[in-house]
């Protein structure tokens, strides 16, 4: 067996494209506070994180995004993410808190908040998305794979970040992201053999991003793997840091 560094920290600069705030309804996590996600952050060497409310996704958008907003103000390690309800949520009234909080991310949960992901239903937030250069954030088991193929192909200037793909979800995850240039991938749950060759042979260093999970997931594990996965400085930024980056428009 080969030696684990444990004085590990991060050549690379790095920040987390998938990472919770607040309680879950379900089962306790390592923790749900905003100075606990912190000092994950630190412990791991992770610079930045877009984060999103657990509440939002689970109970109440609207609240949860509110939630959120309280609990990172003042941080700028934070990059906030909304989650909204295309079915339900007033439009007008979403981008109008989008654009005073700076909010550079949304997230959509079609499958778990009972919606199809239908032109007729997202189509003009697809839109708007695309008008404004805001990417989607989708995670892979709260998505039907033919909807989510079908209209993205459909909206091709949207950016999409397919979020905790895991092996159960390759056998449609890895067709729909070579077939669709504006999907990226993070790689939170993607832990399959020679998993990282086989996403850089489907979409390029370009596509691919870090993600933790956290806090229903260890933040190093994932990144200690890239770091020791025989990658080059360049290919090693673009994943860890570099690609979120361009996608949220930020230095």
């Amino acid at each position: 067996m080969g030696q684990v560094d444990l004085h590990f920290r991060p050549s690379a600069p790095v920040f987390d494209a998938n990472m919770a705030l607040g309680r879950r309804h379900d089962r306790p996590v390592r923790s749900h506070t905003a100075e606990g996600a912190l000092a994950a952050m630190d412990m791991a060497g992770v610079q930045r994180a877009v984060v999103y409310s657990q509440h939002a996704v689970e109970f109440d958008g609207p609240q949860g995004n509110e939630l959120l907003l309280e609990m990172t103000a003042g941080e700028p390690r934070f990059a906030p993410q909304f989650v909204v309800n295309p079915a339900f949520d007033d439009m007008e009234a979403f981008i109008e808190d989008v654009q005073a909080h700076d909010v550079r991310s949304i997230r959509m949960a079609p499958t778990l908040h009972d919606y199809p992901f239908r032109d007729w239903v997202v189509g003009p937030w697809l839109s708007w998305l695309a008008d404004a250069g805001i990417p989607l954030w989708l995670n892979a088991a709260h998505v039907d794979p033919s909807e989510t193929h079908d209209t993205l192909l459909e909206n091709p200037e949207v950016q999409v970040v397919l979020s905790e793909a895991h092996y159960s979800h390759a056998n449609w995850a890895l067709p729909m992201l070579a077939a669709l240039p504006n999907l990226n991938v993070e790689i939170s749950r993607f832990v399959i053999l020679s998993g990282i060759d086989v996403l850089l042979g489907t979409v390029g260093e370009e596509r691919v991003m870090f993600g933790s999970r956290f806090p229903d997931s260890p933040i190093a594990p994932q990144l200690y793997h890239l770091h020791r996965y025989g990658l080059s400085e360049s290919t090693l930024g673009a994943i860890c840091s570099g690609n979120l980056k361009r996608l949220l428009r930020m230095e």
